[in-house]
This record gives structure tokens, C-alpha cells and sequence, in this order.
């Protein structure tokens, strides 16, 4: 009875070892801020690089709404046979950006919504440059192609896309 009663307390002081080590450190915690910005002061100079802004968030409107102006998409392209969508980001700002969230809208030529989707790029993209990104297809089935791309031989459905900034992580 007693050796059972020494594993067990082992084990829990092994338990609270793991827990110990697995917490993050508080340097390691990520802070999310909300900033509000002047609307007669909106523009890509007002991020504050002392205070280290790391992420913007898209609950964060004023701040979301004076960067969009700077990042640019264009050149989207899926044919009705890639696995990959390809497009264009063009970074406008003064800083590099490292990653952000878009929402992609998919849509028929008629205007009704075939398929909506958020999408995580981790892309270093240095200030004042445009890179190409290449995301996994929605289209697994490979039946639609966008509209603007080499029309298929085959029978397939064109559609139309919507890219929108979600956040960006500066």
C-alpha cells in the first residue's frame, strides 16, 4: 500500500514537472492590441514602429482600413486542370510583411457564391515588392476554372474571385 501511494505521488510530481515546462514564458505570450487611429491621420505612416506593432487585426477596422490601401492584388489565375491558384501581392507599405490572412469569396459569373474560404500566407514580402503566392485549390475536383484563364477544351464552370485583407503581421 505504501509503494502504491509513492507512485502515485511520483507521477504526479512528474505531471506538474511536464505542466511547468510546457507553460510559455511570459516574454513568449502574444499580446493583441487594438489601435484607434485619428481618421484625418489615416495612412501607412501611422504604424507605430516603437511600440513594435508585430500583427494586425481585423477587429482593429480604422487601422485595418488605412494599410489596405497599400497591399495590392492582381494576376489571379487557376486553370480548370491545376491543383494551385496563383496571384500577385504587391507590398506598398515601408516595412516588410511576413505573413497575413485573406478571405477568398469564389463566385459564379452570375454573382452567386460557389465558395468562400480564409486563408493563412506566411510570405516574406520586403517593403516596396510584389512576389507571387501559390495556394492548394478549392476546386479538388477540377471542374471549374477562373474566368480570365485559357478557356478548357473540356466541359468546366468559370468563375470569379474576390481577394480581401483580413490582417497582416508586419
Amino acid at each position: 500500500m505504501r509503494i502504491k501511494k509513492q507512485y502515485h505521488v511520483l507521477w504526479v510530481v512528474i505531471l506538474l514537472i511536464g505542466i511547468a515546462i510546457s507553460m510559455p514564458s511570459a516574454e513568449a505570450r502574444k499580446i493583441r492590441t487594438k489601435h484607434s487611429i485619428p481618421k484625418q491621420t489615416r495612412s501607412a505612416s501611422t504604424v507605430d514602429t516603437d511600440n513594435k506593432i508585430v500583427s494586425m487585426e481585423s477587429d482593429s477596422i480604422a487601422f485595418c482600413d488605412s494599410i489596405r490601401p497599400f497591399i495590392r492584388f492582381y494576376g489571379y489565375d487557376k486553370t480548370v486542370t491545376s491543383n494551385i491558384e496563383s496571384f500577385f501581392i504587391s507590398n506598398g507599405l515601408d516595412r516588410d510583411i511576413s505573413g497575413m490572412d485573406l478571405i477568398i469569396k469564389y463566385t459564379d459569373m452570375k454573382g452567386r457564391q460557389l465558395h468562400k474560404r480564409t486563408v493563412h500566407l506566411d510570405c516574406k514580402l520586403p517593403a516596396g515588392e510584389t512576389q507571387r503566392q501559390d495556394i492548394k485549390s478549392w476546386d479538388t475536383q477540377k471542374s471549374f476554372y477562373y474566368h480570365k484563364s485559357v478557356k478548357p477544351k473540356r466541359q468546366a464552370t468559370p468563375f470569379d474571385t474576390r481577394l480581401e485583407l483580413l490582417s497582416v503581421t508586419l
